[in-house]
């Protein structure tokens, strides 16, 4: 398709999204499904309990609180303004927002297929102050998650809504909020991802279609990937938030991004649907160690901090060997036996 042919009718009335409360009683998936289909995105609220949003937002906390460095729970980082995390290391109020059984109706009955937790990510934005994250299309004809990957998108898949993404709000949120161009997930991205690459009238056709979904601590907004999005930039506040992205398993089969490390111990009491969308027994497109957030090996500072936090950490013990060894000597000067037992003896 070289051109968009037509601009669609606008989706919704005016500006707004739909948005669906769970505390109003069980989601009413039917409406929501057909919200979905028109704006291309929706907002659902109190998903999870005020008491499960604050335990996440303290786990969450605590995990952006320092890096993961020589086996430590935290975050990892790919550029300055980001930080990353493994969200299931915010144990089980995590995994029931992910596998939350009427946010998995709606996806499913919107994607027509059974769904699969391809990927998810507890995320934190700077205030740098400019915009490095543009706004994109998750899909495309010929989308393909990496050179090594047997899946590439065709235009006939494409046409089946392929992928639901998540951004759920861990704080109240409104400057840097995300943002969608409410109906283009019907341009199914004629010209690719990147927004970029497309003619200026046409580029701004879908910015003049772009929402700010500003949204409260707890809020999850469910979006179709192939509609072009991504956060408010720049923006002078910071941004915590938990990204997902379920795929369609019709489209893609039983197949994540990467596979995903959870705790045991969370997942007791999750049913047979949960399980399956959680991704047991799936393949993969990247193997772990080549993930997003192992990538930092790639940037150029690598091999200097690397050098610098093995020096650290080979040497943060230095100090009790060597109190260890002097006293072995002394003991050994005045002729006694250390009959002192080591800490990991066995």
């Amino acid at each position: 398709m070289d051109t968009i042919a037509a601009e669609p009718e606008l989706p919704v009335a005016g500006d707004t999204v739909a948005v669906f409360d769970a505390a109003d009683g069980p989601l009413a998936v039917e409406a929501a499904v057909a919200a979905l289909d028109r704006a291309g995105c929706i907002v659902l609220r109190n998903v999870l309990s005020a008491a499960k949003l604050a335990e996440l937002v303290r786990r969450a906390d605590g995990v952006l609180a320092r890096p993961a460095i020589a086996g430590t729970v935290g975050y990892a980082k790919i550029d300055h303004p980001k930080k990353l995390a493994n969200p299931f290391l915010l144990r089980r109020p995590f995994v029931e927002l992910a596998l939350d059984a009427g946010v998995i109706e709606i996806i499913e009955r919107y994607q027509g297929s059974e769904t699969i937790l391809a990927e998810a990510n507890l995320k934190y934005d700077a205030p740098v102050g400019y915009p490095y994250f543009p706004m994109h299309a998750d899909f495309a004809a010929g989308w393909r998650k990496s050179d090594k990957s047997p899946i590439s998108l065709t235009a006939e898949d494409i046409r089946n809504r392929v992928g639901v993404g998540g951004v759920f709000y861990l704080h109240d949120t409104a400057e840097g909020a995300f943002s969608y161009c409410l109906g283009t997930h019907t341009l199914l991205a004629p010209r690719g991802q990147s927004l970029s690459a497309y003619p200026p009238d046409e580029k701004q056709r879908i910015l003049a279609r772009r929402k700010r979904i500003d949204g409260k601590a707890g809020d999850l907004v469910l979006f179709d990937d192939r509609g072009f999005h991504g956060p408010d930039q720049p923006s002078s506040v910071p941004r915590t938030v938990i990204l997902l992205d379920y795929y369609r398993v019709a489209t893609f089969g039983r197949t994540q991004v990467a596979p995903m490390l959870a705790y045991p111990a969370d997942l007791d009491g999750l049913v047979a649907r949960q399980l399956r969308v959680l991704g047991i027994g799936a393949a993969e497109m990247v193997p772990p160690e080549e993930y997003l957030t192992t990538r930092f090996k790639r940037s150029p500072g690598f091999r200097r901090a690397q050098r610098a936090v093995d020096t650290a950490w080979r040497n943060v013990h230095l100090r009790q060997q060597i109190k260890k060894l002097l006293g072995k000597r002394l003991m050994r000067w005045l002729g006694r036996g250390d009959t002192r037992a080591g800490t990991n003896d066995v």
